[in-house]
């Protein structure tokens, strides 16, 4: 059965992968746009990084050519003024807009096409899943 789960979970993300190439970008750069575009507070690029688990020079990369595009820009952070947050420009909001809402009108709309036990039932069991996986894998067990 773990065999089958596994398999679904990676066509999902392939499903990721295949809409960012359909779009001409890397899925690094779709995780990124989506962290940006979702955000109610000022994104910098520590926040990117711990959100999506990207290394830092690959989001560093990533926000470089935003800025090139015009897709978004940076901004001093008035707590700190070493860091900065990243903006989505006009342009950078006309981009990841319609991205952003076909992304999610496709993930709602195959979630509401299950009946209501189905949702609970994958809902609980992803979160017991995902508690009992990080216990396991974080346990300091001898490495062999």
């Amino acid at each position: 059965m773990f065999a089958e789960f596994h398999k679904y979970w990676t066509e999902i993300n392939a499903a990721y992968e295949q809409y960012a190439r359909a779009l001409g970008v890397s899925y690094s750069a779709l995780q990124t746009l989506c962290v940006i575009y979702n955000s109610d507070v000022p994104v910098t690029q520590r926040m990117i990084c711990e959100t999506t688990h990207l290394p830092k020079t690959t989001v560093h990369a990533i926000i470089a050519g935003f800025v090139k595009q015009g897709y978004v820009e940076l901004r001093e952070m008035a707590d700190d003024r070493r860091q900065k947050s990243i903006c989505l420009t006009g342009a950078g909001c006309a981009y990841a807009k319609p991205i952003m809402e076909h992304m999610s009108r496709s993930e709602m709309q195959a979630f509401e096409m299950l009946d209501e036990a189905t949702m609970q039932a994958m809902v609980a069991g992803i979160g017991e899943y995902q508690k009992n996986f990080n216990e396991k894998l974080n346990q300091q067990e001898e490495i062999k």
